[in-house]
């Protein structure tokens, strides 16, 4: 019998209706949502931090040093790259400098002092509630929302680190490098640079970070920059990434935390696969008589196996194309529904790789859970025109084990390939599996 034979068959049998394949086509549909949704959240989030890796960073490329700033040299070296901007952070007590007008509440918290110089930021826009920031006095700071309503301060109010009082001037609404500063142990405030040298906080010994900033020109590669840096200046403990990590902390959490996902995803897909198998096995059980009319016409084994795998595979792919378009969709309301809880809001995208991952587990769910039915059902007799029931449940004969030995073998080579962390997805779906064999050994007890 021809494919085309074949396909006409299954077709004209199928009808459109999807009777006796709800089951099928509601567990691949969920369970390739569910992944196509957490393979497109993690690429939209880790794509849009590497596209911003410069407003993250406030840089092309960012030298760091721990308790002391940059000599003369060291300053001179970072300038022949590019523009250059100078942080300086610090954990700092805030102090009102008024008792408060009503109400109740700490008079003092511990906040983190940023100076900043005249060019910051250099890439990005630091937004106020109301106004619009312009390079600070050594009189004057821009404090976070957070340490505003903890204290209860405004613009026009005073606040005090160290020796020294500033006018608040505005509340800080979006810092540009925000997610680029790592953790931080409170709200933050900022300075200019001659701001917080009036502190006096900044001493021999002090806790404190100095970060040097450059924005190289639009040609240059700060790789290269980096390269020159660590060659010049081998022993001065410098900390260098490019725009490329602008926030490596953030990222390595969200490919973790995905993967992770992923994995959880993938194993209620394996059981969803449950679902598949018993759902092909009765949608068989309806078509018994229909397969042994087939064969007192002349239809062999292998035909019968070919005819409704066409039509498993047809319905499966509608169910996996509905699970992938609602996975891609999915996604920018997450997001919009998140708020301010994820690091970055990124746009809608369609991202091909999470979604053809996600198409394939699907189908080798899908091929691994309706394969015994199958080959069970293309062993039915044409003797069973003419009764209700087959004696005994043949197990799947040779070649339908290897077949779906060789599905699982593609799943679990997909899932390290495409993992971040292959050892631990191995670990995982060891234990996945441990606990399925448990859980069948104990329903077959």
């Amino acid at each position: 019998m021809s494919w085309a034979q074949i396909w006409r068959i299954a077709r004209r049998d199928l009808s459109g209706r999807f009777r006796g394949l709800r089951l099928l086509i509601i567990c691949l549909f969920l369970g390739v949502a569910t992944l196509a949704t957490i393979g497109s959240l993690t690429a939209s989030i880790t794509g849009e931090l590497s596209q911003r890796g410069q407003v993250i960073l406030g840089g092309d490329f960012e030298v760091t040093m721990s308790q002391r700033l940059a000599s003369e040299a060291e300053l001179a070296a970072f300038e022949r790259e590019g523009v250059l901007s100078e942080t300086v952070r610090m954990q700092a007590m805030a102090q009102r400098t008024a008792p408060r007008a009503s109400g109740t509440g700490p008079d003092a918290i511990l906040a983190e002092l940023k100076g900043v110089d005249y060019d910051y930021p250099l890439y990005g826009t630091l937004t106020l509630r109301s106004g619009k920031y312009a390079p600070l006095d050594p009189a004057s700071t821009v404090i976070g929302a957070g340490l505003a309503d903890r204290l209860d301060l405004k613009p026009g109010d005073r606040i005090r680190f160290g020796e020294a009082e500033f006018a608040i001037s505005g509340i800080i609404l979006d810092e540009p490098d925000r997610l680029g500063e790592g953790f931080t142990l409170g709200p933050v405030a900022l300075v200019s640079d001659l701001g917080i040298q009036r502190t006096g906080l900044i001493q021999p010994g002090s806790m404190y970070e100095a970060k040097y900033r450059v924005k190289v020109g639009p040609l240059a590669d700060p790789a290269q920059s980096i390269a020159r840096l660590k060659a010049e200046f081998p022993e001065a403990g410098l900390e260098l990434r490019d725009r490329d990590r602008g926030a490596p902390g953030t990222a390595r959490f969200i490919e973790r935390m995905g993967q992770f996902l992923s994995l959880v995803g993938l194993a209620a897909l394996v059981i969803a696969g449950i679902g598949v198998g018993n759902g092909v096995a009765s949608y068989l059980a309806t078509k018994r008589q229909g397969i042994a009319t087939l064969k007192i016409l002349g239809a062999g084994s292998g035909d019968i196996l070919r005819i409704y795998l066409v039509q498993i595979l047809a319905v499966s792919a509608l169910a996996i194309l509905g699970g992938l378009i609602a996975g891609a969709l999915i996604p920018p309301a997450i997001i919009a529904a998140a708020g301010d809880v994820l690091p970055v809001k990124p746009g809608f995208a369609i991202h091909p790789l999470p979604l053809a991952v996600s198409a394939a587990y699907g189908l080798l769910i899908a091929f691994i859970f309706a394969l015994p039915p199958l080959a069970r059902a293309r062993h039915v007799p044409a003797a069973g025109l003419f009764r209700s029931l087959v004696e005994g449940n043949r197990w799947p004969d040779r070649a339908t084990m290897i077949a779906v030995g060789v599905g699982i073998a593609g799943i679990v080579t997909l899932a390290l390939v495409t993992a971040r962390e292959a050892i631990f997805s191995a670990w995982f779906m060891a234990a996945a599996t441990g606990v399925l064999l448990m859980l069948a050994g104990i329903g077959w007890a």
